[in-house]
């Protein structure tokens, strides 16, 4: 055997690193907060909407009655 083959595989092993921005938006709170903030939005106006929708279903049926 020559010295090559008795040192092992030529590549030594590969880590991974994970972009910079993801490592930076783990830790960023102020990104995190308004990510939440703009969920918070969107379920008001979907919670809205959808009273809208029942409020004009009730009128719609209020009427048919009559």
């Amino acid at each position: 055997m020559t010295e090559k083959e008795k040192k092992g595989p030529l590549h030594p092993e590969t880590f991974f690193l994970p972009p910079l921005k993801m490592i930076l938006t783990f830790f960023d709170k102020e990104s995190r907060q308004r990510e939440k903030e703009k969920q918070d939005v969107a379920t008001e106006n979907q919670e809205k909407a959808t009273e809208k929708d029942v409020e004009k279903l009730i009128e719609k049926l209020s009427e048919k009655d009559e």
